[in-house]
């Protein structure tokens, strides 16, 4: 199931992106929206790329039939890497990994620069490997995913207002 999500910030490409890649800011982030055990190994620059790796458990609301495969807390294994984050417009990929599922979840990641600050539009690609019921979680995961990045999102909207 391919689907996109759109935040528009009204800062700049160059500050949501520094923000974006702050490890604090990230544990901080995560932390807002109900995570646990949250660790970032790695959040640095890598080989003309940027990486961010990081582990956390990420609650979920399962409905009856999902919850023989997803779980009430689940832990999730991501890594991102931009690959263009010197110029304006700012370009990467994501994996993320949910343990003990077996899916498969991969994306791109823009920052694009707009008049009044910068459009961030991450573009998901969620494969669920279960017969049957494979196409349901993967609408709970959407679901889950866009209630995940708007409070993302406005979390990062007052953060930034502080700047």
């Amino acid at each position: 199931m391919k689907f996109t999500i759109t935040l528009n910030y009204a800062r700049d490409t160059e500050t949501v992106f520094k923000v974006l890649t702050d490890k604090s800011f990230l544990i901080k982030k995560f932390e807002s929206t109900g995570a646990k055990n949250i660790t970032i190994p790695e959040c640095a620059e890598k080989n003309d790329t940027f990486v961010i790796t990081r582990k956390l458990d990420i609650p979920a609301n399962p409905p009856g039939f999902a919850k023989k495969f997803v779980r009430a807390m689940n832990t999730i294994t991501a890594t991102d890497t931009w690959y263009s984050y010197d110029a304006e417009k700012k370009t990467g990929e994501f994996k993320i990994a949910i343990k003990g599922l077996p899916v498969s979840i991969t994306g791109s990641l823009t920052l694009n620069p707009t008049k009044q600050g910068c459009d961030y539009i991450v573009e998901f690609d969620a494969k669920v490997h279960i017969p049957l019921i494979g196409n349901k979680i993967e609408k709970l995961i959407e679901s889950d995913t866009r209630a995940n990045l708007e409070m993302d999102y406005q979390f990062t909207k007052a953060y930034l207002i502080k700047l």
